[in-house]
């Protein structure tokens, strides 16, 4: 244990001190979050880690939510960033509003296109299951009346539609005919991921910022918050 090790109720009540700046409920919310991890990585508050140490062990346990400020908190020593339930409203509207423009202008969309169109849509919907960039085929449902995503139903339609025209393009690219008029190798037409890359595999790192800059999110800011716009933040907002 290093020297700088200090029981676990006493960093959570120095990370509760950090977010003095906020409404009294979004300090609510973090602040159960990082309980929630603590208790998920199966810590007790009695315990006694230093910084470095605890922030390992709640990343190896299952993501709950709003663990973002805490991981940062530890970190940097403090809260970096800290985002308003405003601002957190604001960037959700503004990425609805944005996803939205994108599906009503662009005329005859690839298929490239269509795939950023789902992967956002999947990120904004499930926030809590992490990248879907590993996500299963079978996590998203479709009957004719509802789009379930780990068997929820998304109420968004915007978030709905994309995921809908996603799944029967992965449908109608599992046909023979179909895989080869979109130059799609088998391993990509039978794949088990929903987002499959090339040939089959995962999609990298860079498949979900590079999504937004197609889109003509990334890089940009909202008009209600000064922060910029990353597959990560919309991930916490959307938590």
């Amino acid at each position: 244990m290093s020297a700088q090790a200090k029981p676990i109720s006493e960093v959570v009540k120095d990370f509760e001190q950090s977010l003095a700046g906020l409404r009294p409920s979004t300090r609510r919310v973090y602040v159960a979050g990082a309980k929630a991890a603590i208790g998920a990585a199966g810590l007790e508050l009695r315990q006694s880690y230093s910084s470095n140490e605890l922030m390992v062990l709640i990343r190896e346990s299952p993501t709950g939510k709003r663990i973002s400020p805490f991981l940062g908190f530890l970190g940097g020593g403090r809260l970096k960033q800290p985002v308003s339930d405003e601002e957190i409203a604001a960037l959700q509207n503004w990425v609805i509003q944005r996803l939205a423009k994108q599906m009503g202008s662009v005329k005859n969309p690839s298929l490239a296109t269509r795939r950023d169109s789902g992967l956002i849509a999947a990120l904004c919907s499930a926030p809590a299951r992490g990248t879907p960039r590993k996500w299963p085929q079978n996590c998203l449902k479709i009957t004719e009346t509802e789009v379930l995503l780990w068997d929820a139903p998304i109420q968004e339609p915007c978030f709905a539609l994309p995921l809908r025209f996603w799944h029967a393009w992965r449908e109608r690219l599992a046909r023979p005919d179909q895989r080869r008029l979109y130059r799609k190798s088998l391993q990509w037409s039978q794949s088990s991921l929903l987002f499959p890359g090339p040939h089959g595999a995962p999609l990298g790192r860079a498949a979900l910022h590079n999504a937004l800059r197609r889109l003509g999110v990334a890089g940009e800011r909202s008009s209600s918050t000064s922060q910029p716009i990353t597959p990560e933040k919309i991930r916490v907002a959307f938590l």
